[in-house]
């Protein structure tokens, strides 16, 4: 973002859903607790000394974080632009929270959302009754003001619903959206997920273009796209949150052991992507996805399929 250095600062992995996909397996949830507010604290003195004006937080779900108040509030006074939480909604759809933490400094909330009916999305979180707690957030975060992005992860369940989810959100007002695709690591190993949520990432973006038009039409700028190297959309890669980009600067409680540090390393190549036109700005694709689908999609972009137009 122009303008701004972010700090994501892992606040937990503890959570109030049970989502089937997490990137991080019940067994590392177990073996890891919450940072401690003195290391959080001095995370947050020491960048904005070196800069630092955004402040992203995550878990886990760090609307649970026992001092998650006093941890905006500090950002807030220290000086942090940019607040916010990347979230399940939960917490937010308890008003008294969200007039808590909007006073105490939050102006973002990235919220994660798996379908446009409750049936749908708590396939996903394995929790009755937290669709309804979604929609009763978005209405409690618009009326204090505060920012709301969608984040959508596509997958087995939900794909062939990508249009219809995105209308539904953007009928409730909501115009900042994030497309991720699924990471294959932590709770993806296990067989009931592999076997309800993979899919490939052709298909899962298979009506993209839908999409596209979607946005096109009620003139917004279109979304985020994360996870997904550009041969696989060559007509988005302006899009593309893993093309050229810079990484930003992340506090967690152990960088060797987290899925989190995996997810945002673990790319690699194959020989052939040396001729992609692409390449050069390219982050590589997931290994652990390669392991289950082959590396087979991943083929290299050259001029005449980059000759497609560019999405704009």
């Amino acid at each position: 973002m122009k303008g701004y250095k972010i700090l994501e600062i892992y606040l937990n992995f503890s959570c109030n859903q049970r989502c089937i996909h997490c990137f991080n397996s019940d067994e590392f949830r177990s073996s890891h607790k919450d940072l401690e507010f003195k290391t959080v604290a001095e995370t947050l003195f020491k960048m904005r000394k070196e800069g630092y004006n955004w402040l992203s937080l995550l878990g886990g779900e760090p609307t649970v974080y026992p001092d998650i108040f006093k941890v905006v509030s500090l950002a807030k006074n220290l000086g942090y632009r940019r607040i916010l939480t990347f979230s399940n909604a939960q917490k937010y759809s308890d008003k008294l929270f969200v007039s808590h933490i909007k006073k105490s400094g939050l102006t973002d909330s990235v919220i994660s959302v798996f379908g446009h009916t409750a049936q749908l999305h708590e396939s996903v979180t394995r929790v009755p009754g937290s669709f309804d707690k979604v929609i009763k957030a978005i209405n409690n975060l618009k009326e204090k003001k505060i920012n709301i992005m969608i984040v959508l992860v596509l997958n087995a369940l939900n794909y062939k619903y990508f249009p219809e989810i995105v209308k539904f959100f953007l009928n409730k007002g909501i115009k900042h959206y994030m497309f991720f695709a699924l990471k294959y690591q932590g709770r993806m190993n296990d067989n009931e997920a592999m076997s309800k949520m993979a899919v490939k990432l052709s298909v899962a973006f298979s009506r993209i273009d839908e999409v596209h038009e979607i946005f096109k039409k009620r003139k917004l700028r279109f979304p985020t796209i994360v996870h997904v190297p550009p041969c696989i959309l060559p007509g988005y890669v302006m899009y593309l949150d893993n093309y050229r980009t810079k990484g930003s600067s992340i506090l967690l409680q152990d960088r060797k052991l987290s899925g989190i540090d995996k997810a945002h390393k673990d790319l690699v190549f194959k020989p052939a992507c040396k001729k992609c036109i692409y390449y050069s700005g390219c982050s590589g694709f997931d290994a652990e996805y390669a392991k289950v689908f082959g590396d087979d999609e991943f083929k290299p972009v050259m001029i005449s399929r980059a000759d497609k137009k560019v999405k704009g």
